[in-house]
């Protein structure tokens, strides 16, 4: 649902009519989904708010200063956040970012655009693909289904706003949202991926951050306000909650659960006791009794974690601008944006949407994670520390300054002995996984804060201010990371 700022002498008369009618509208559209995609109707020609879309320009080439990494790059209208691309069937999916009405598939060897679709609602978030179909959520307000040729298949409207994006596996999605129209409780649900129709619903304590994550017939997730969840995936079940501060979505591994949390340590007496956020990795059994243990050899000061000092940065400040172009200038909707601030340092519905934290992977026994400006590689049996890589930027005098209000590193991406990791200071990195070892560097000039996809030999990344680039790798088997999380169950690919 699109927000709009409004003159005082007209509120009254708009919100009646642009609020309230077109939810109920939507509400009775969303029980009536599409036909399957093999019956859907051709797609008409899709026009913006304005009546006419955005045209994408054709791919530029891209090379490094050096030459040595080239590829292609292409300029989405809008000069948006770009989420995580998934990259299936020799097309890359991706939406128009924050704040946008479009979707696009582009040639993933040329980054020609290959369709574009138009949301009613703005700001779809990372797709998910998997059995021909093509499943994200808008921002505002609603979860929609396309076949990978861009035909709608079908589509709800949950609830305002929606700042994760769903899961899917074995034909069914899972997503969270609000009931805005009811008492703001939020719930996972499960819907048939085919037809929308929705088997269960669970309550949760509020926004998922970042997805969920299914694994071995079980369904997980963190919420801002630090719970942990577990669900069985036939009927939604509860097999167990606990607030422990979770800072990230979780990866489950050898009926383990990783996942990073917030701890705040108290130093000083009297009116010089002072607070700090710390983060580290933990681990929980996958059983109902087990408990959690953290991995104390991954702590770490996290600044970018306390929202009484990232108030002041230059991200957050911009985060609440995109928040007031679509109508969340001062209030959140049911965003619940207490949680986000207390636990993440979050105050934003932009910066909860694009918020992705310190999730860990697994790969070939080793846990992966990204805090703050820190690579890590753990050994999970261990529970030592095997490399750790700081990616602070240089100055010119080769020193670093270590981040004090945000995170600098997306959550890498772990295909052939390698992690690929972007930075928001525009570099795109390859390291070896078993050493640390930086293998190459790209900068492509702009912040990158979504994880890449890493697919035949090329690593598609997007960033925060509207570019879809591709980087040749030059090594075929640099491959299989598909999409944010690895794929559409988005816990990574370990076995």
């Amino acid at each position: 649902m699109k927000r709009v700022a409004i003159p005082l002498l007209l509120l009254s008369l708009v919100t009646l009519l642009v609020v309230r009618l077109p939810f109920a509208d939507l509400a009775a559209q969303a029980e009536e989904p599409l036909s399957p995609p093999q019956q859907a109707p051709a797609q008409k020609p899709q026009v913006g708010p304005k009546g006419q879309a955005p045209k994408v320009a054709d791919p530029v080439a891209f090379a490094t200063k050096d030459g040595k990494i080239k590829g292609w790059k292409v300029v989405i209208p809008g000069e948006r956040a770009l989420a995580t691309p998934a990259v299936v069937g020799g097309k890359v999916f991706v939406g128009g970012g924050f704040g946008s009405h479009e979707f696009y598939a582009f040639d993933a060897e040329t980054g020609k655009k290959a369709w574009q679709y138009q949301t009613k609602d703005d700001g779809p978030t990372a797709a998910v693909v998997a059995e021909g179909y093509v499943v994200f959520n808008t921002e505002s307000c609603e979860l929609e289904v396309l076949t990978v040729s861009g035909k709608p298949v079908w589509k709800k409207w949950l609830g305002d706003p929606l700042m994760s994006m769903p899961a899917l596996a074995g034909g069914k999605v899972y997503m969270a949202y609000p009931n805005s129209k009811g008492d703001k409780q939020h719930s996972l649900a499960c819907f048939d991926l085919r037809t929308g129709k929705e088997f269960w619903k669970k309550p949760i304590e509020g926004e998922i951050i970042t997805a969920p994550v299914v694994k071995a017939g079980q369904v997980y997730l963190a919420t801002l306000e630090g719970t942990l969840y577990c669900f069985q995936q036939k009927d939604g079940a509860l097999v167990w909650k606990e607030k422990k501060n979770a800072t990230s979505a979780p990866v489950v591994w050898k009926d383990n659960c990783y996942f990073s949390r917030r701890e705040e340590t108290t130093s000083g007496k009297g009116k010089k006791k002072s607070k700090q956020q710390t983060e580290q990795v933990a681990c929980r059994g996958t059983g109902a009794k087990h408990s959690i243990k953290d991995l104390t050899a991954t702590a770490r000061k996290a600044d970018y974690l306390d929202y009484s000092k990232r108030r002041s940065s230059g991200k957050e400040a911009a985060s609440q601008g995109k928040d007031a172009g679509v109508g969340f200038g001062g209030d959140k909707g049911d965003a619940k944006i207490g949680q986000g601030k207390s636990n993440l340092g979050q105050g934003s519905v932009h910066g909860i949407w694009s918020y992705q934290g310190s999730k860990p992977f697994v790969y070939k026994d080793h846990l992966y994670s990204a805090m703050g400006d820190d690579l890590l590689c753990v050994d999970p049996k261990t529970e030592k520390v095997l490399w750790k890589k700081n990616l602070a930027k240089l100055d010119k005098k080769g020193k670093g300054k270590a981040p004090l209000l945000d995170n600098v590193l997306t959550p890498p991406a772990l295909v052939n002995d390698k992690l690929f990791v972007g930075t928001s200071h525009g570099d795109v990195i390859c390291l070896s996984a078993k050493s640390g070892k930086e293998l190459w560097r790209a900068n492509v000039g702009e912040p990158v804060e979504f994880q890449p996809a890493v697919v035949h030999g090329r690593v598609y990344v997007s960033t925060s201010s509207g570019s879809l680039f591709c980087l040749e790798t030059g090594q075929a088997k640099d491959d299989g990371w598909l999409m944010w999380g690895g794929d559409s169950a988005h816990n990574g690919l370990a076995k």
